[in-house]
């Protein structure tokens, strides 16, 4: 029977470390009628060459029945300790039959330790408190095997529980060196939902049309301009304050007891749904690019105040830290270009205090805003739209085609600078179509780390130039230097420089 179940047609997903498949699929096997457990168990082992699992000690952990499958899951035990996260599972449907096997197992030729234990599970402990902010306590210790890489190292899971902030942090201890191998908060964060405008109506229903009625902006938008997302990581469902963004500076906050934060745009509570949501994305995305724990540019949660004034104006305050949205004209808010292009002002300050004290410095700043919140959206808004920043807060302007805030792909150059005071966003369309061409020379996937990451070498009074030469230092040391030729290009062009 077992020979029954040995597979000959199937796809697979090759894995990483260890030369064997992390997933097989595409396959079927005949109906059978013994337990799940059985089934299962029957199949590995006639599959053990091909996955890999020859000589290795699975315990079954669990067996979970959905609607229409059995999923059973192993788990690889090597000297009596577990092996972290190396599980095999087996799912197969309510008639028997094997449809699909995901393997995380280490094979046996790895699974030789490289070190074994030297340090106590109490120095372990002592470890993980130290990198626990705040006051902790340990409520769990387990010895185990961490695979890293393709190999495998001796640890400690450590469970620290702290209350104010509320955390529940897992820290993996080399077992060996007494090094932190990983660290990550396990506290399950509450969600909600919420309706927003992603990034604006504008976009959304491919034009103005809907929007404007005999040159005044339409007090109803059209229901199919709004959106429902997951408002992610919040303290509690009821109130936007999260890990990431808080809308605590708001005045008479929203509040939803269900955890829904559904609005139309003509209620107050809207800008605050999208202040949060839109934030909390953006610095997520910063995340992603590798600025998180230790390397996170925002140690707190960023505060909001979603509706601070009845002018038509918004602002990054450096001396609190926050972010205000005005109410005149259209809702600043209600726009996520310009809820990003501010979150530019805090970036840049978060990564060099008292960033744009100077007439280049400031028109620095205004330029990656809006560089950040079109090359953010970018891949949401159709062509016509791309190059353009604040469609719907400036949905009647009749300066740009389409109406717009400003653009990011102006044909200026240094000789456009005005060295004056007070003309920032003018001068910042330059920087704007610097960054713009950056992206377009090297793509978005490149560009925006280069140019996030170049800020760590700015001060508050920069120049154009040095923001340049600290792009170039950026490529150089995030990818050696292989996108050097078009840089220079693209500021050579712009008459920024020198660079070398």
């Amino acid at each position: 029977m077992v020979t029954f179940l040995k597979l000959r047609n199937y796809k697979q997903v090759d894995g990483v470390h260890y030369g064997t498949p992390k997933e097989v699929w595409g396959f079927r096997t005949a109906p059978r009628r013994e337990p799940p457990v059985r089934i299962a168990g029957e199949f590995l082992r006639a599959n053990r060459e091909l996955l890999g699992l020859a000589g290795l000690r699975l315990k079954r952990a669990r067996v979970i029945e959905s609607l229409g499958a059995r999923h059973v899951i192993f788990q690889q035990w090597l000297d009596s300790l577990r092996v972290h996260r190396a599980y095999v599972t087996v799912h197969l449907s309510t008639a028997g039959r094997v449809y699909l096997s995901k393997n995380r197992a280490v094979p046996r030729e790895l699974a030789e330790p490289a070190e074994r234990f030297r340090i106590t599970a109490e120095r372990a402990r002592r470890i993980a408190l130290s990198g626990a902010a705040g006051k902790g306590r340990v409520v769990d210790v387990e010895r185990m095997w961490y695979p890293l890489g393709a190999k495998l190292r001796p640890a400690y899971r450590v469970k620290v529980h702290r209350t104010r902030p509320r955390r529940d942090w897992i820290v993996f201890v080399d077992g060996a060196t007494g090094r932190v191998l990983r660290r990550y908060d396990n506290l399950a964060q509450a969600r909600a939902v919420g309706s927003v405008f992603d990034p604006n109506p504008v976009i959304a229903l491919g034009g103005s049309s809907q929007l404007v009625k005999r040159g005044r902006v339409v007090e109803k938008v059209p229901a199919a301009a709004y959106r429902m997302v997951t408002l992610r990581d919040l303290e509690n469902p009821s109130r936007l304050d999260g890990r990431r963004v808080s809308t605590r500076l708001t005045r008479r906050r929203a509040r939803a007891a269900d955890g829904r934060f559904v609005y139309t745009s003509d209620r107050s509570h809207f800008e605050e749904v999208m202040a949060y949501y839109h934030l909390d994305a953006a610095i997520r995305y910063l995340e992603l690019l590798g600025y998180r724990g230790s390397r996170a540019i925002f140690g707190e949660a960023v505060p909001v105040n979603a509706n601070g004034t009845e002018e038509d104006n918004s602002w990054y305050s450096p001396h609190e830290r926050s972010l205000t949205f005005g109410l005149g004209g259209v809702d600043d808010a209600e726009d996520a270009e310009v809820i990003l292009h501010e979150l530019g002002h805090a970036i840049q300050d978060a990564i060099c205090p008292g960033f744009g004290q100077s007439l280049e410095a400031a028109a620095m700043g205004e330029g990656f805003g809006d560089y950040f919140a079109a090359s953010f959206f970018a891949d949401r808004k159709p062509a016509r739209y791309r190059t353009s920043v604040g469609t719907w807060d400036f949905v009647t302007d009749t300066e740009h085609d389409p109406p717009c805030l400003r653009r990011v792909d102006e044909l200026l150059t240094m000789e456009a600078f005005e060295h004056e005071e007070g003309w920032e966003h003018e001068n910042g369309r330059i920087w704007s179509a610097a960054l713009w061409d950056v992206g377009r020379a090297v793509g978005r996937a490149v560009a925006d780390p280069i140019i996030v990451e170049s800020h760590f070498q700015l001060d508050g009074f920069t120049t154009l130039a040095r923001g340049a030469r600290a792009i170039l230092d950026a490529d150089r040391n995030l990818y050696a230097g292989r996108h050097l030729a078009k840089l220079r290009e693209v500021f050579r062009k712009r008459g920024i420089g020198p660079v070398e």
